[in-house]
């Protein structure tokens, strides 16, 4: 046990509100720019590869978040949690910023880079400084408060941004000043937890090995899950532009409208929590495979918008879906160590997503057309997963 600077008073609303504001920067630096992206192809149509590259002005983050999550788990850790999470948040800020002052879309990447690898800091100390202020019933409260305002949040944002972007691409981005007062908030109103774990003893781990045969079956289906699940958030913004929906202001309130299938969906798995993992996935490809289908064959802008609500129930299922089979998987004494594996390829699957659908693109001409092709491919999955579960009668067979 770790002994460090002994807050004055025990944690309360302010501390975790902080917190929480502080574990949503990661989901603004991702969702901010999606409302845009029809300003950011034709600000950067001159760029050669301006179809690959643009779409990774949103990816970039989530790579470096992908690939530096497990090591900032391992100094969050050894370090202190507070003060990383206060120096993250500065950087984010930063550089979340500098795309204002940019041309280059080579250096707005950069920045972006840079970006994801503090957010990567900021969602494994936030969170994990949530456990260490709170405990028992506190701790369940405070972390239930911020899965649902998780979702209410990204929908502003998602709003919000289309409104900004009525001031060209660079109007969202303003959104990152808000990790300004989050950094002032966290350096002045938090302090060092009392004490900290730092690990579990030998004899703990030796008696609870890590699952990697599981782990490894959970990480393949998280990156698949992830490749298909980034596919309407990421591309619904170039739908509806093919659809004639053409102001960047109608696309976010486009965008925000569906999103309200999110709560939805993490609703209905709260219904069917305790039911078999492979029921739950046959839900979430069925769910979100027919959305897709209806977004490939979409019209017009109003059967756009139904057709992605559909999809966002689909995408609300699946994070508390991920996250409680891994938490079931996972002894207590490798949970970290899991859960940094996991964000991993969760985000993974987002890098790959756009990658994947530029690729098809390439092949159909038409972004419609290779949404079909998820389409397909994702209700084959949904139909595997029944077959699957009829052969094997009932018994749990990727749990």
């Amino acid at each position: 046990m770790q002994r460090v600077n002994a807050t004055p008073r025990p944690a309360g609303a302010l501390e975790a509100m902080l917190l929480m504001l502080a574990a949503v920067l990661p989901v603004m630096g991702t969702l901010t720019m999606i409302p845009v992206m029809p300003l950011l192809f034709s600000h950067f149509a001159g760029h050669p590869h301006a179809q690959l590259l643009v779409p990774m002005i949103i990816t970039v983050p989530s790579i470096s978040m992908a690939l530096v999550a497990p090591l900032a788990g391992v100094i969050g850790d050894r370090m202190s949690r507070r003060r990383l999470l206060i120096a993250a948040t500065g950087v984010y800020a930063l550089f979340g910023l500098l795309p204002i002052a940019l041309e280059s879309l080579t250096t707005i990447l950069l920045a972006r880079m840079i970006m994801g690898i503090a957010d990567a800091f900021i969602l494994t100390t936030a969170n994990a400084l949530i456990g260490d202020y709170f405990s028992g019933a506190a701790r369940s409260r405070w972390l239930a408060v911020q899965s649902g305002a998780g979702s209410v949040m990204a929908t502003l944002i998602i709003l919000t941004s289309g409104f900004l972007g009525v001031f060209g691409w660079t109007g969202p981005v303003f959104l990152y000043a808000l990790a300004i007062p989050v950094f002032a908030g966290l350096l002045l109103f938090t302090r060092e937890p009392l004490t900290r774990s730092t690990g579990c003893s030998t004899e703990e781990q030796r008696a609870q090995p890590f699952p990697r045969g599981q782990m490894l079956f959970i990480c393949a289906i998280t990156l698949v899950s992830g490749t298909i699940y980034f596919l309407e958030p990421l591309q619904i913004s170039q739908v509806f532009n093919q659809l004639g929906m053409h102001s960047s202001s109608h696309i976010g309130m486009a965008t925000a409208v569906a999103g309200i299938g999110v709560p939805l969906g993490a609703w209905i798995y709260g219904r069917m929590a305790k039911q078999h993992i492979e029921k739950q996935f046959l839900t979430f490809y069925s769910v979100f495979g027919t959305g897709l289908l209806c977004i490939a064959l979409a019209g017009n802008a109003i059967t756009g918008i139904m057709a992605a609500f559909i999809a966002q129930i689909g995408n609300g299922m699946l994070i508390p879906l991920m996250l409680g089979w891994v938490i079931k998987v996972l002894p207590a004494q490798h949970r970290a160590k899991g859960m940094g594996l996991w964000h991993t390829f969760f985000f993974l699957g987002m890098f790959l997503s756009p990658v994947s659908v530029t690729a098809l693109n390439s092949i159909t001409g038409k972004l419609q057309d290779s949404l079909l092709i998820f389409a397909v491919m994702t209700l084959a999955i949904a139909i595997t997963i029944t077959l699957l579960s009829a052969r094997t009668r009932g018994r749990v067979t990727i749990n």
